[in-house]
């Protein structure tokens, strides 16, 4: 049966990735504060809504001006 070989990196050692910044630094301008993530109320898809209502701008329209949005 056949021996697997290691295998073998080269090159330098991994570094640090660079720590997360909470400012935007832009150049010759100055810094800017990054928005903070906030929690927010988001719709219940599990329970849909039919929604029927009224075009604007029909004017005197020979067809339907009405629309049904779910």
């Amino acid at each position: 049966m056949p021996q697997h070989s290691k295998v073998k990196i080269l090159g330098a050692p991994i570094q640090e990735p660079p720590a997360p910044s909470k400012v935007a630094e832009i150049q010759g301008q100055g810094s800017i504060p990054y928005a903070q993530c906030i929690e927010e109320a988001t719709p219940n898809t599990a329970v849909g809504k039919k929604v029927t209502g009224q075009k604007r701008g029909m004017g005197a329209a020979l067809r339907s001006g009405r629309y049904t949005s779910c």
